[in-house]
């Protein structure tokens, strides 16, 4: 065979090796993308009542969910679909058919629950005109391994309402999925959201109107110093989202605040007759609490709040800190008003630590202890490294971006490698982690390792 000709047969093989890998790729490409593990479609009946319906691709022996407190699912879900029932396995909620027999489909019906469940995000929240918030984490099945499934979500509104979150407003939103990978607060209802230069806002019509009117004077300004603080927006993908819902009724001398705290989003649910009426208390409560879940949103841009190693006492109790700093940076408190918060915390701390450790307090529901011992804690590291709560997790946040979590570990060693005071490193650990004869001498011994303690501010005297 000439060279001429080897290299004309030589081409022809290339060339048709080429076509094949042209066709099989241009074929892969033409294939619509695999479908999602299962669709979970929420649609609202009627106010507060809502239907969820899950659909798999493939065969199901069961849907698994994370545990809820309270018996919740018991109470709450009525299976519309027959055959069905729940069971529980080391904590996880197993919704299957009772004879055993795989399926790819189920449906419950559920409403608004009156209880708020303690340290868990209320899976129906409702709000006045109809409206209700749901958090999508309840509902979303997870597998084997705790990890959620890849889904996707289908919304839809009862008529005459929309549906709401992160910014898109619409009857109906199908194929969805948060812009931030985890699980959302979606509301429904004929409110529409409200945006802002720095966040978009459902505020329940409902709620008392000098609420209203502080929470539109607040968040601007709460925003503009958490920017200047600690870096702009939290969550750079998306503005967000703050919800606020108020029940004023019931008891007359209750000022109940509940706030939860997503990536991007919070939300805010307010209980008691005596949100009615302005108070100076009432004013103290929200702004400070309001200041806290605001905080949350910087805290879980740069590290979950839920990690393996997760210590609520760390991000609770330094968002109380960091919240207490902002009252006084925007004039709000003085030092008599930091005296008083910071006597409350000892009080508070100490009687959640009379039955066991502050690393077992969410353990025992203990949950006072976590935001009071977890401030006192951030007060006496911000001492020993000779700064404000508010400089420390400027820093540490820094040092945990991208981290799985807050664990007391990450916590600890950060605080020793920042003061370079062993002994005051191993007082910290030993405070929370030992079971403490006497929790009030042993406050007062912590704070006083510090090697810069100092007693809260005297009366008048500013940061």
């Amino acid at each position: 065979m000439t060279g001429a000709k080897f290299l004309s047969r030589l081409l022809i093989v290339l060339f048709l090796v080429m076509g094949v890998a042209i066709v099989v790729v241009t074929a892969m490409m033409s294939r619509p993308p695999p479908p999602k593990e299962i669709e979970i479609a929420i649609e609202q009946l009627d106010g507060a009542q809502v239907r969820v319906a899950w659909r798999s691709v493939r065969s199901l022996e069961a849907l698994n969910f994370e545990a809820l407190a309270g018996a919740y699912r018991d109470r709450r879900w009525q299976i519309e679909t027959p055959g069905f029932g729940i069971s529980y396995d080391e904590g996880v909620a197993r919704l299957a058919r009772r004879d055993g027999k795989p399926f790819i489909g189920v449906a419950i019906t559920m409403e608004a629950d009156g209880v708020r469940l303690p340290k868990e995000y209320q899976p129906l929240a409702e709000y006045g005109e109809g409206g209700v918030l749901v958090y999508t984490g309840h509902f979303h099945p997870v597998g084997k391994d705790g990890a959620r499934l890849d889904a996707m979500f289908n919304f839809a509104a009862a008529p005459d309402a929309k549906v709401a979150a992160f910014g898109d407003h619409a009857a109906v939103m199908k194929d969805w999925k948060s812009p931030l990978a985890h699980p959302a607060f979606i509301y429904f209802g004929p409110l529409s959201p409200v945006e802002t230069t720095h966040v978009i806002t459902l505020i329940d019509l409902t709620a008392p109107q000098w609420i209203i009117e502080e929470f539109d004077r607040l968040t601007p300004r709460a925003f503009d110093y958490f920017a200047t603080v600690f870096g702009a927006s939290p969550e750079r993908e998306v503005k967000p989202n703050l919800f606020l819902a108020a029940r004023p009724g019931g008891n007359e001398g209750r000022l109940s605040y509940a706030g939860d705290a997503l990536p991007g989003q919070f939300q805010i649910t307010l209980d008691g007759a005596a949100w009615r009426t302005q108070s100076m208390q009432g004013e103290d409560i929200f702004r400070r609490s309001t200041l806290h879940e605001a905080f949350h949103l910087w805290q879980s841009a740069s590290a979950s709040l839920g990690g393996e190693d997760d210590a609520a006492w760390i991000h609770e109790g330094g968002a109380d800190a960091v919240a207490v700093d902002a009252m006084v940076a925007l004039g709000f408190w003085d030092g008599d008003d930091l005296a008083a918060f910071a006597a409350a915390a000892r009080r508070d701390c100490a009687a959640g630590l009379n039955e066991g450790s502050l690393s077992r307090a969410e353990e025992r529901r203990a949950f006072t202890a976590l935001y009071a011992c977890g401030y006192l804690i951030a007060e006496a590291v911000a001492r020993a490294d000779g700064t404000t709560a508010t400089a420390f997790w400027r820093d540490f946040m820094a040092e945990a971006k991208g981290g799985g979590g807050y664990g007391d570990g990450f916590f600890f060693d950060f605080v020793a490698a920042r003061t370079g005071d062993e002994d005051f490193s191993r007082a910290l650990k030993e405070f929370v982690r030992m079971p403490l004869a006497d929790p009030a001498r042993e406050i007062d011994r912590l704070l006083a390792a510090a090697p810069r303690a100092s007693s809260p501010l005297a009366p008048g005297e500013r940061r």
